[in-house]
């Protein structure tokens, strides 16, 4: 790669987060000698810029900047080799998004990394999550209950999800429906032995098999916390 290519490039990893960045042509000279090339002419690199209706003057400045429909061609050549994140589409593999739309912000994200995980195959990921979610809304229910204080250890730190999971299950206040029950010990079993069990690597049949638990278990969940 040489000279405006080389240049438009630099253009490009520079404003990945901000477009309105730019630089002059002696900074992308500087940083293309810094890299061990022989010297470059600054004054050179300026003409061929202004002359190039790939990219504009930033405002007020003698830096340059990317013209927005190349930064969209640039980014489908460069993303991959830069290491930029994939996007990955979102589904209701295991659980429905809509169902914990304006709940939590942070349980959204929970719900989303679930499907997402699945989806990539790394079912023991898929099972912790899920195991996370529902330790989450158990906490939810007591909290908005104004009972927080009694899945505390000592008055200070929640419970760990087996006890969460007895307390609850025991607590007539609340009256958990018997699939919802059954749910959460069987998300309690798999989430246990792919977090601890160093032998054990959970399969996509392992998620399939208790997933209808898990929709049940964390919607009983949801309306006791009164977040539907």
């Amino acid at each position: 790669m040489r000279g405006i290519a080389r240049a438009k490039a630099m253009l490009w990893w520079v404003g990945r987060d901000d477009a309105t960045k730019g630089l002059t042509a002696r900074e992308i000279c500087e940083v293309v000698e810094q890299c061990g090339h022989p010297r470059q002419n600054a004054h050179r690199l300026a003409t061929q810029l202004s002359g190039d209706r790939d990219v504009a003057r930033v405002p007020s400045s003698d830096a340059w900047r990317l013209h927005p429909r190349v930064r969209g061609d640039l980014d489908q050549l460069y993303n991959e080799i830069a290491g930029a994140p994939t996007t990955i589409p979102e589904t209701d593999s295991v659980v429905p998004r809509s169902l914990f739309v304006g709940t939590r912000g942070y349980i959204e994200k929970v719900v989303r990394q679930i499907n997402a995980s699945y989806d990539a195959g790394l079912y023991d990921c898929c099972a912790v999550m899920c195991r996370r979610l529902l330790e989450t809304l158990i906490i939810e229910v007591y909290e908005r209950a104004g009972r927080a204080s009694d899945i505390k250890k000592d008055g200070t730190h929640f419970h760990m999800f087996g006890e969460l999971l007895r307390i609850i299950s025991s607590d007539a206040a609340f009256n958990l429906g018997r699939n919802a029950k059954k749910g959460l010990e069987d998300f309690k079993r798999l989430g246990d032995s792919s977090a601890h069990d160093r032998r054990f690597n959970a399969r996509q049949s392992d998620i399939d098999i208790v997933r209808a638990g898990m929709r049940s278990s964390a919607e009983e969940l949801l309306h006791l916390a009164r977040l539907i």
